[in-house]
């Protein structure tokens, strides 16, 4: 994942984006939590207000790979079908810690 490229692709400097990315993973890891114990919950509601949020937030942001497992996700919670979407949020939150380890170790590094 090129930061500087997607920062020039939603029109920030690089430093702009790499702060709103870092505000990104805290409110789209509350987001996450919050699908995941609505999946598990079974309560669809729940869970399209967390995965239609996620989705907002990553596409605005040009993640195109976590905006598409939201969008997936968002598109079948909110017809209130939960089964079979375990595996799709496992995936998201997967990408999702991908991402948060590039900023960790852009931090450090």
């Amino acid at each position: 994942m090129d930061l500087k490229e997607l920062a020039e692709q939603v029109g920030l400097e690089e430093a702009e984006y790499l702060d709103l990315l870092n505000l990104f993973v805290e409110s789209a890891g509350a987001d996450l939590l919050k699908l995941e114990s609505a999946v598990a919950e079974g309560n669809a509601a729940k869970a399209h207000e967390a995965s239609h949020s996620f989705k907002g937030s990553s596409g605005s942001l040009g993640l195109n790979s976590l905006f598409d497992l939201a969008r997936e996700i968002d598109d079948q919670d909110r017809q209130g079908v939960l089964a079979g979407l375990e595996e799709k949020v496992k995936q998201l939150r997967c990408a999702y810690e991908q991402l948060v380890g590039l900023l960790a170790q852009r931090a450090s590094g």
